[in-house]
């Protein structure tokens, strides 16, 4: 009976087959075995190499060709980059490799010399057009020596890992798979996995955590499908025969190819030396925000809007997700993004988390100095003081581009109101995108309709419910007090010696009015 409910059948087998439903093909650790040189190496070589000759060609004189077999066989041992950095920035080049490719030189048809092309390990346009594998218990031997790592599933796209599952019975903690989840990044353990990997995961059948590499425990994050007819579909194509479990959920969630790759391709970042993937809100609002931006307003522009979540959410790298995804995709347009706050520290916040993620974000040092860059088709991002508005309404033109983005932290507060006008004028059709972490109030409410509608919230609740934050608890405290009324007495009539009665009269009635009322 104890078989029955083991993780093995309760956890990790349904989750084998929700992946081969999803489009992976499975491999036994056999297999696997041999399409690598060792037990210390990760990537599946034979898929690796027949996915690069068939994904690759470079054009010469309009013909079509396919790369040596030499730079092929160069570009697996590149891709295999050696730990010296330590895990996080050997995953950062990595991460480069796989969403870039690499260069290599190739001697030109009739010997016409060499010239250098791009060697893709990816197909990031058609997801479907690349190999997906899944094996479990697969073997890596440790660093250290000492013995062999054997994570439940990993999962593979062309050969290389992507994702790391740790599977538990329901009675467990998926506090402990988080835990041997860490533990096998160590540097005793298989961190040349690691390096690779995308999502790590944890699981039973009832909850479920992932994050990417590096993260610590208590950054570990649940996931919230916003639940489609895609997604029902998906799901009922993936679990046959019965009632679809949390895990199923999230397996088809994070794990369906399609979103695989794009959650890799635009809600991955290193910030700094920190390796950070999207929680689901920033993933779902900027979904959203995308699909806004693409209509157009009775005035021509590019639709505008809020995008209402409670602070702690991540606001910021939101901000830089979205900036990353419009000048990645939307390059035919030349994009140029404004990120726009109110306050000294916050722009010098953004502008140092737009840098460490890799976005070179030039900062308005004053409105003079932002119409420059405004006028300035080398720039991309601006970061800016709201208040540089003030010097600059004066000195530029409207600029009429509408396809400036302006993303406008603390969009709620009342100082707006003016300066948001002088931004207008100067920015008359560009695309306002408002984002608040504060609770919106009445007023406050009719202030943001200059941004267009709400298109995506995250509130203090769904915070607390999510444990992202903690809840706000207030506690009313009666302060008891006591008056020396003879001495009050004897100050006043000290204070109003030179006043007549009538006038200490009014005096009296006023004072005696304010008591009450305070009451």
């Amino acid at each position: 009976m104890d078989n029955e409910y083991n993780e093995l059948n309760i956890s990790q087998i349904p989750a084998l087959q929700v992946l081969e439903k999803l489009g992976y093909k499975k491999l036994n650790t056999n297999e696997a075995d041999k399409m690598r040189r060792s037990l210390d190496k990760v990537i599946l070589e034979d898929v690796l190499c027949k996915k690069l000759n068939e994904l690759n060609r470079y054009e010469y004189k309009g013909k079509l060709y396919q790369f040596s077999k030499n730079n092929i066989k160069q570009a697996i041992v590149d891709i295999d980059k050696a730990l010296v950095d330590g895990l996080i920035k050997t995953s950062e080049k990595i991460y480069d490799d796989l969403l870039l490719g690499r260069s290599y030189e190739e001697v030109l048809p009739d010997n016409n010399g060499k010239k250098s092309f791009n060697l893709n390990y990816i197909d990031w346009d058609n997801p479907y057009n690349n190999d997906y594998h899944v094996v479990e218990e697969f073997t890596v031997e440790r660093m250290d020596g000492k013995g062999n790592v054997r994570p439940d599933i990993v999962l593979f796209v062309n050969g290389i890992p992507f994702g790391v599952i740790e599977c538990k019975k329901a009675s467990i903690s998926i506090n402990q798979g988080i835990s041997q989840m860490i533990r096998n990044q160590g540097k005793e353990y298989v961190p040349q996995l690691f390096k690779f990997v995308q999502i790590v995961f944890a699981t039973n059948k009832n909850e479920a955590k992932y994050a990417t590499v590096g993260t610590p425990k208590n950054f570990w994050s649940i996931w919230k499908e916003e639940e489609s007819d895609l997604f029902c579909k998906e799901l009922n194509n993936a679990v046959i025969n019965r009632l679809p479990t949390n895990q199923d959920k999230y397996i088809v969630s994070l794990f369906n190819p399609k979103r695989l790759l794009e959650l890799m391709k635009y809600f991955i970042l290193f910030d700094k030396n920190i390796k950070k993937i999207a929680r689901y809100q920033q993933y779902f609002a900027i979904q959203e925000i995308l699909r806004t931006i693409e209509e157009i307003d009775e005035f021509g522009n590019r639709q505008s809007g809020i995008i209402w979540h409670t602070q702690g959410s991540g606001k910021s790298l939101t901000m830089v997700m979205l900036a990353r995804f419009i000048l990645s995709e939307m390059t035919n347009i030349h994009p140029k993004i404004l990120v726009i706050t109110d306050r000294i520290s916050l722009d010098d916040q953004i502008h140092t988390t737009f840098n460490h993620s890799r976005l070179n974000a030039a900062r308005a040092k004053s409105g003079s100095h932002l119409v420059e860059l405004l006028n300035d088709n080398s720039v991309d991002i601006i970061t800016t003081l709201v208040h540089k508005f003030d010097t600059a309404v004066e000195e530029q033109q409207p600029i009429k581009n509408r396809n400036i983005f302006a993303l406008v932290d603390e969009s709620h507060r009342t100082q707006y109101g003016e300066l948001h006008n002088k931004m207008k004028k100067v920015l008359p059709n560009a695309c306002y995108l408002g984002f608040t972490g504060t609770p919106l109030m009445k007023k406050e409410k009719n202030t943001m309709i200059k941004f267009g509608r709400l298109i995506h919230k995250y509130t203090i609740k769904d915070g607390v419910d999510d444990k992202a934050i903690v809840p706000l608890l207030y506690e009313g405290k009666m302060v008891e007090q006591t008056v020396n009324q003879i001495a009050i007495d004897k100050r006043l009539e000290m204070i109003t010696r030179h006043l007549n009665e009538k006038q200490k009269n009014i005096l009296q009635n006023i004072i005696s009015l304010k008591h009450i009322l305070r009451c």
